[in-house]
């Protein structure tokens, strides 16, 4: 493994006329793009940038529209319209294919990414997936659009771990500036009403196809309540791993850091 040889750059860029919030290592020619879920940002990484960028590689990762601190504004919110900005965003930072990592609807995009443009994508690492035909939990995207002060968002967020002790005052604090942004609300719904971002009630599971066609690593927390995770068996295939990590829930990235961040590293270097 290498050693992170520079500072990460962060902060605002322009991609395509969008105010877009960006964390980038650049390391060696090849890349990996990390793709956060549906209400969060690219602070959903922070346990995980470091390791993946001590590997030598470029690392990325970005704040889809309509989270964090990039732009507001959507068009639709439909699925191809997120995969278009990380394929801008990855254009701007002149990463011409990467290993793809994404979380929840994250997952979703890098799925739709590999299905409509093969030549981008390196591999897959799918964290707690929308996309492959796992039931959404409805609720929770609803109480998360609805929520607006910290009392309201607090109780939301602590559905995404099995620790709810991963759920501090700082992130409350910041998921709750998040929800009294202005066009916030707005976004978000029209995700959640889009159909195909696998933030609504369903997750079609019509991207199931792309599994194994580049290398696939599928990590799921075992105690998942808002995409429960399925039995190993009706996802696995050949180019496909699956891991379900127990003790974790949906930001099984955040709860159990350390071994996800060995089982990526390891996938990587296979």
């Amino acid at each position: 493994m290498s050693t992170v040889a520079s500072d990460p750059e962060t902060g605002i860029i322009d991609v395509a006329g969008r105010r877009v919030n960006r964390w980038i290592h650049h390391g060696g020619d090849e890349a990996v793009v990390l793709v956060h879920g549906f209400g969060g940002d690219l602070e959903s990484w922070r346990m995980n940038l470091d390791a993946l960028a001590a590997t030598g590689m470029t690392v990325a990762a970005l704040d889809l529209p309509g989270h964090g601190h990039s732009s507001k504004s959507l068009e639709t919110g439909a699925l191809a319209e997120l995969m278009q900005a990380v394929l801008d965003y990855m254009d701007a930072e002149h990463i011409e294919s990467a290993h793809l990592v994404g979380n929840s609807m994250g997952a979703a995009i890098c799925l739709s990414i590999l299905a409509h443009r093969r030549q981008h994508v390196r591999s897959l690492t799918l964290i707690g997936p929308a996309g492959l035909g796992q039931p959404v939990d409805g609720t929770y995207i609803r109480s998360f659009i609805a929520a607006s002060t910290s009392e309201q968002v607090e109780p939301v967020l602590r559905r995404l771990f099995a620790d709810p002790g991963f759920v501090t005052p700082e992130m409350v604090e910041r998921a709750t500036n998040y929800k009294q942004s202005a066009g916030v609300a707005a976004a978000l719904t029209k995700i959640a009403m889009g159909g195909d971002s696998g933030a609504g009630a369903r997750s079609s599971g019509s991207l199931r196809a792309g599994l194994g066609v580049v290398p696939t690593l599928i990590l799921w927390g075992g105690e998942d309540t808002i995409i429960p995770a399925p039995e190993p068996a009706a996802i696995a295939r050949p180019g496909v791993a699956v891991h379900v990590l127990p003790g974790a829930g949906h930001m099984v990235q955040v709860e159990r850091a350390t071994a996800v961040n060995e089982l990526i590293v390891d996938f990587l270097g296979s």
